[in-house]
């Protein structure tokens, strides 16, 4: 028997109890000035990270190292503030992206900001489960190209609260597959280049006597 199915026999035997996120936290949307193509609300001097959908990796729970834009003293006023270490994800767009902001950053409107908690939860264990709650929704979510899911609908969303010391052998295991899913792919990415570079060179006969055919 694992430790994760001892935990869960000795600490819940009945079950797990289903929250909604509403009941977990307390969020908000991030803001951004309009209109987006307004160049004051860009750059300049005192700019800060300004977090789009783009900015949120596909996996790892974390931003990329810089965002695409920065955000101006003007417009700062006028924007959600995130610090780091907070719990965001993707509402609209490409949905279902979540990070867990490794620096401070302001934050766009397409993207929800999970910032106080009503339960004793591990972050990264929410960061999991909204990760794969908003994944299966989105396949429901209004729109055509662009999709949306509204506050008042990811508020009724359920997710399962085990004890926390359950939450935490759960993180503990799915970090563990993620960090060995990175090396995997680090791995097969630099496969990948040794098979081009060795089919390239195999077939490049430019500086033989090759008689070409159509």
């Amino acid at each position: 028997m694992s430790k994760l199915d001892e935990l869960i026999k000795e600490l819940c035997p009945n079950g797990v109890e289903y929250y909604t996120i509403g009941e977990i936290a307390n969020y908000r949307r991030g803001s951004f000035p309009q209109p987006y193509t307004n160049s004051a609300f860009y750059g300049g001097d005192g700019a800060m990270p300004f977090v789009q959908v783009a900015d949120i990796e596909n996996n790892g729970f974390k931003l990329k190292d810089y965002t695409k834009q920065t955000i101006s003293k003007i417009a700062q006023p006028k924007s959600i503030f995130v610090s780091q270490g907070t719990v965001i994800c993707s509402i609209q767009g490409t949905i279902g992206r979540v990070a867990i902001t490794q620096y401070d950053a302001y934050v766009d409107r397409t993207i929800a900001i999970f910032e106080e908690y009503k339960i004793n939860i591990n972050k990264r264990f929410f960061a999991y489960c909204i990760q794969l709650k908003f994944g299966i929704e989105k396949n429901f979510a209004r729109g055509s190209t662009l999709k949306t899911i509204t506050k008042e609908e990811f508020t009724k969303f359920k997710i399962p609260v085990p004890p926390i010391e359950v939450q935490n052998e759960i993180v503990r295991i799915l970090d563990n597959f993620t960090e060995l899913e990175a090396e995997l792919e680090a791995e097969l990415e630099a496969r990948r280049k040794q098979y081009e570079y060795y089919r390239d060179k195999l077939l490049n006969f430019k500086e033989l006597k090759v008689e070409n055919k159509e």
